[in-house]
C-alpha cells in the first residue's frame, strides 16, 4: 500500500497563519467551521471556532464540530513541531476517545499541550521515520473542561524524493 502525500502546493507550515491556511486548504471544512488559530507557544496551541459555525438543534456546539476541532488541534501542534524539526511528513489520526462534560454555548475554545513523552516521539520519529503519539486536547469553557478528548497521531516521514 502507498503512503498518501502531500499535495505539491502545501503550503508550508511554520507559523499560526500558515497552520490555519493549510488547515482551510488541506481539511476544507475547518475553513466551514470557522476554525482560527489563536496562539503558540512552542508547548500549547489553542483553536477556536465561532459557535454559529457549530451549533446543533440544541443551540450549542454540535458534538462532531467539537470533535473535529480537537483533532485537527492535534493534527496542527504535530505539523508545527515538525516545522521545528524541519521534518517533511504526513500525519494521520489512528483513533480517539472523547468525553463530554458541559455544554459549550460559546466560542470554541481548543487547547492542547504536549506531553511530557513528546521527547520521546521526537527521537523515534528523528531515529527512524515512524513514531506514533497520543495527545490530549480540551474544550474550555470559561476555564472548566467542557470535553476531552484523547487521539493518537501516526507521523511518517516522506522521503526527500518523494
Amino acid at each position: 500500500m502507498n503512503s498518501p502525500i502531500l499535495p505539491e502546493n502545501n503550503p508550508g507550515i511554520h507559523d499560526l497563519a500558515s497552520l490555519q491556511s493549510a488547515l482551510h486548504h488541506l481539511i476544507p471544512i475547518s475553513k466551514d467551521m470557522g476554525i482560527t488559530t489563536e496562539s503558540y507557544d512552542g508547548e500549547k496551541l489553542v483553536l477556536t471556532a465561532p459557535l454559529a459555525n457549530n451549533v446543533n438543534h440544541q443551540q450549542s456546539a454540535f458534538g462532531g464540530s467539537l470533535f473535529s476541532l480537537s483533532a485537527l488541534a492535534g493534527w496542527g501542534i504535530l505539523q508545527l513541531k515538525l516545522a521545528e524539526l524541519d521534518i517533511k511528513a504526513n500525519t494521520v489520526i489512528a483513533g480517539g476517545d472523547v468525553s463530554y462534560s458541559l455544554p459549550v454555548f460559546e466560542t470554541l475554545h481548543c487547547e492542547i499541550k504536549l506531553p511530557e513523552n513528546y521527547a520521546g516521539f521526537k527521537d523515534k520519529l528523528v531515529a527512524t521515520g515512524k513514531a506514533s503519539i497520543s495527545l490530549t486536547t480540551n474544550i474550555l469553557v470559561q476555564g472548566e473542561c467542557a470535553m476531552a478528548f484523547n487521539g493518537k497521531y501516526v507521523v511518517k516521514a516522506i522521503a526527500p524524493n518523494t
